[in-house]
C-alpha cells in the first residue's frame, strides 16, 4: 500500500505538456527532439509496447502495454502481459500499472521537460545509421549526460511525427538499464470506445509557497541543496486519497526527474507508519526508509516532525541530501 500512495501522489493531471523549445537558442532550437515538444501529447496515436527493465526482478522486467493518444492531451495505458509471470504476479501487476497511469504516462518516457538544463547537462548527437521501427524509417540520436553521474540514451525518432517509437538507455558502466520499443503503431486511431486516463490526485499549481504557508498556517518546505545539474520545474499540491494534502516539489536536469514531497499538515502530528532505515548527517535513522521503485530510489518517513518523501533516479545519498537541506 505504501507503494500505490506513493504512486498516487506523483501520477499526472491532466495539465499542459512539458514546455516546448523557444526559438533561437542554439542547441535547444536545432534539436529535432525538441522540436515538436512532446509528440504523444499533440499526435493522436495507438500502438503496442514493448518495456525491458533487465536490473528489474519479476513481472516489472519485461511487459508490453497499449498506448492511445487523442493529439489534445487525452491518454490511455492498458498493459497486455508481462513475461514469465505467473496468474497472480500479473493481477498484481496489472492492478499497479493501472493505479500508477499517470505518473507511467508523464514521467517514464524520455521527454525533454526543461529546454535549457537539457542543453547545459546533455549532449546530443545525430547517428548516421537509421532504423526501421514499428514500419516508420526512424533518425536515430545519441543523448549523453554531461553532469553527475554518466547516463546515455539512443533513441529511434519518426521524423514525419516527431514521436520516440524507441529509446535504450544505458548506466555508467554501459550496462542496458531500460529499453522502450513499440511493436505496433497507428496514426488518427478511432477513439470512441478508449477509456482516458483520469487523475485522481486533484494536482494543483502553487504560485507562491510562502503564501500557500501563510495561509494554510503551516511551515513548508523547501530544499537547498539538488544534485548537480538539477533545477525547479514546477510546486503543486497533491492529494493522496486518504485525507491529507501534500506539498510537491518537482527538479529536473533536463531529462531526468526528482520529487520532494512535504504532507501539510502541523508538524509533529503523529507519524503512524514511521520506519527504520539508514540515515546520513542531519537525516537520522529510525526516522525514514528507503527503498527502489523501480530504477528510481525513494525515501520516506518523519524528521523534526515533518512527514516527507523523495523519489528520484539519484543516489540515496542525494536523496538524504537533499531532504537534510529542506529542514529548518
Amino acid at each position: 500500500m505504501r507503494v500505490l500512495l506513493l504512486l498516487a501522489l506523483l501520477a499526472a493531471c491532466e495539465r499542459a505538456a512539458p514546455p516546448a523549445a523557444p526559438a533561437g537558442q542554439g542547441l535547444v532550437a536545432g534539436n529535432p527532439l525538441l522540436a515538436h515538444g512532446d509528440a504523444r501529447q499533440t499526435v493522436a496515436h495507438r500502438g503496442t509496447r514493448r518495456f525491458e527493465f533487465p536490473a528489474v526482478a519479476g513481472a516489472a522486467s519485461s511487459y508490453r502495454e497499449r498506448i492511445t493518444t487523442d493529439g489534445q492531451g487525452r491518454f490511455a495505458l492498458e498493459p497486455l502481459e508481462a513475461h514469465q509471470a505467473s496468474a497472480g504476479e500479473w493481477a498484481q501487476f496489472e492492478l499497479v500499472q493501472r493505479v500508477r497511469q499517470g505518473f507511467l504516462f508523464r514521467y517514464r518516457d524520455f521527454v525533454v521537460r526543461d529546454p535549457e538544463r537539457f542543453a547545459r547537462n546533455w549532449s546530443t548527437h545525430t547517428l548516421t545509421r537509421t532504423e526501421v521501427v514499428a514500419g516508420r524509417d526512424c533518425a536515430l540520436y545519441h543523448v549523453e549526460r554531461l553532469q553527475g553521474e554518466p547516463r546515455t540514451f539512443e533513441l529511434a525518432l519518426d521524423p514525419e511525427t516527431g514521436l520516440i517509437l524507441a529509446s535504450r538507455e544505458h548506466d555508467a558502466g554501459g550496462r542496458l538499464v531500460a529499453e522502450m520499443r513499440y511493436e505496433t503503431l497507428q496514426l488518427a486511431p478511432d477513439l470512441s470506445t478508449v477509456a482516458w486516463h483520469q487523475a485522481s490526485n486533484l494536482e494543483r499549481p502553487v504560485d507562491s509557497v510562502p503564501a500557500l504557508a501563510t495561509e494554510l498556517g503551516v511551515r513548508c518546505l523547501e530544499p537547498r541543496l539538488l544534485p548537480a545539474g538539477y533545477g525547479p520545474i514546477e510546486v503543486a499540491t497533491v492529494e493522496d486519497g486518504a485525507g491529507t494534502t501534500w506539498l510537491k516539489h518537482t527538479y529536473s536536469d533536463g531529462i531526468e526527474t526528482l520529487f520532494f514531497l512535504q504532507a501539510l499538515e502541523p508538524a509533529g502530528r503523529s507519524a503512524g507508519s514511521a520506519s527504520t532505515g539508514a540515515g546520513v548527517q542531519g537525516v537520522e535513522a529510525g526516522k525514514v526508509m528507503v527503498f527502489e521503485l523501480g530504477s528510481a530510489r525513494a525515501v520516506q518517513g518523519r524528521v523534526e516532525g515533518f512527514r516527507i518523501l523523495a523519489v528520484g533516479e539519484v543516489g540515496e545519498t542525494e536523496l538524504l541530501d537533499l531532504i537534510e537541506s529542506a529542514l529548518p
